[in-house]
């Protein structure tokens, strides 16, 4: 796990949470974000990474306008000395980065991708012989969600007990993030859920809307968006909190909670060393995290 690199795309509340975990331990970070600071992250929840003193850092390197990969860069290297020169950044957009960049890292945590792109990274992964980790998560409002793609051939040793580990076991069934993202919503049901987990529809939803250039107005989207995906204005209602589309659509543009954040991203950041180590069971390959009651719960998504 000292040799590991991560690569995370996209910088979020729950993906600086999940480096910050990482890096302390000892894990480097390759930060991949092209996006303009500070407007990206203005409102981004994070204990290491506020906009203000990002605004003061770029002033002292002499530019008031960088990525925002550049603007975290010295942030990064503060959590661990240890790590000094084994950390770095990419500032180049995801579309002019080459299928062969993204093999090179040992896990990777993406935030804010379009389906398109989770869906191309996930197939440069799947060209290369050993499984490697990727994770596409965002939250929103108390809600968080993650997709987890452990790689076709990732292995892992069950904990039995203390100091007692099972014999190496793949993970079963397995679904790449490209097939996760192609599953038809109206179909995703499991033994304990009759119908699709509103959480999972709300990413998706979330996801879809977020890739847009020019955003639509958020209502009349949604209700696009349901009927072509099949889905009834039912699979957004919760009995616990406000889920009208109106609501929604203020949660769309300040999504990220700080609490949500930083209990997700520690949740992850443990799957990552999961992954890592081989050791302890994966959560295959959905996580949703409800601020409500504070729970945390695996879906299986599958094939039809």
């Amino acid at each position: 796990m000292s040799n590991a690199r991560v690569l995370y795309i996209n910088l979020t509340g729950v993906t600086c949470e999940i480096m910050k975990n990482l890096v302390l331990a000892g894990v480097a970070a390759v930060v991949c974000d092209s996006r303009p600071y500070p407007e990206a992250v203005r409102e981004m929840p994070c204990s290491f990474f506020h906009a203000e003193d990002m605004e003061t850092a770029a002033s002292e390197n002499g530019s008031s306008q960088c990525t925002v990969a550049k603007s975290v860069q010295p942030k990064v290297e503060e959590l661990n000395p240890l790590l000094a020169g084994r950390n770095s950044i990419e500032e180049r957009p995801i579309a002019d980065l080459s299928d062969d960049f993204f093999t090179q890292f040992d896990a990777i945590v993406a935030s804010r991708l379009t389906v398109e792109e989770a869906k191309r990274i996930s197939t440069s992964l799947q060209k290369v012989d050993e499984g490697k980790l990727f994770i596409v998560t965002d939250t929103f409002g108390f809600d968080g969600c993650a997709h987890l793609d452990f790689g076709a051939s990732h292995k892992y040793r069950r904990e039995l007990g203390k100091d007692k580990l099972s014999d190496l076991m793949p993970v079963e069934p397995y679904l790449s993030m490209a097939d996760m993202m192609s599953v038809p919503l109206e179909g995703a049901t499991g033994r304990w859920d009759k119908s699709v987990p509103r959480i999972l529809v709300l990413h998706r939803l979330l996801m879809d809307y977020w890739s847009l250039v020019d955003k639509p107005e958020f209502v009349k989207f949604a209700q696009d968006w349901l009927a072509i995906n099949k889905l009834s204005s039912s699979a957004l209602s919760s009995d616990v909190q406000d889920c009208s589309l109106e609501t929604l659509g203020e949660i769309a543009q300040h999504p990220e909670v700080s609490p949500v954040c930083a209990v997700l991203g520690g949740i992850l950041g443990n799957e990552v060393i999961k992954s890592l180590t081989g050791k302890g069971e994966p959560a295959n390959n959905v996580m949703m995290f409800s601020g409500f009651d504070g729970g945390c719960r695996s879906f299986l998504l599958k094939k039809n």
